[in-house]
C-alpha cells in the first residue's frame, strides 16, 4: 500500500471517529493527517510527511484551543431557552405529571411546587432532564 493511501485511510478513520464521538478534535487531527497525505503525494520522504502532519495537527488543535479559551463560557441561563415560555396543561395525572405539546413535540411536565394542580396555562420555570417544570398562571 502506498504512503498516500495509508495517510488517507487514517484520515477517513479519524473522520468516522469524529462522526461517532462528536468531538471536533478528531476532525482537526484528520486535517493534519490530510496534510501528511498531500506531502506524500508531493513526493516528500516519510520523516517529512510525519513532521508536516504533526505540525498541522499541533497548529489546528492549538488554534482551536486558543479560540475556545478566548470565548466566555455560556451560562446555564443562556442555554435554557424554554424558561419563561408558556404551555397549556389539559389534565394532571395521579402521579403529579402531565403531557403537553410544546415546540412540535410531546413533553412531560411536572409542577414546580407541592400545591394543588390546576389545568390551564402554565409557565416553564426549569428544565430537568426530559421534564418541563411549570407553575400555574391561569
Amino acid at each position: 500500500m502506498t504512503a498516500p493511501a495509508v495517510w488517507w485511510l487514517m484520515t477517513f478513520a479519524l473522520v468516522a471517529l469524529e462522526l461517532v464521538t462528536g468531538t471536533i478534535y478528531a476532525l482537526l487531527i484528520a486535517i493534519g493527517f490530510a496534510v501528511g497525505a498531500i506531502a506524500a503525494h508531493l513526493g516528500a520522504a516519510m520523516p517529512t510527511q510525519i513532521v508536516c502532519a504533526a505540525v498541522a495537527c499541533v497548529a489546528f488543535v492549538g488554534g482551536w484551543y486558543l479560540r475556545r479559551r478566548g470565548r466566555p463560557k455560556a451560562s446555564l441561563a443562556d442555554m435554557q431557552i424554554d424558561v419563561g415560555e408558556q404551555v397549556t396543561v389539559a389534565a394532571w395525572s395521579e402521579a403529579r405529571s402531565a403531557e403537553v405539546r410544546y415546540r412540535g413535540a410531546t413533553w412531560q411536565v411536572k409542577p414546580a411546587g407541592d400545591g394543588p394542580l390546576h389545568p390551564g396555562i402554565h409557565r416553564i420555570v426549569d428544565v430537568q432532564g426530559n421534564f418541563l417544570v411549570v407553575e400555574f398562571i391561569r
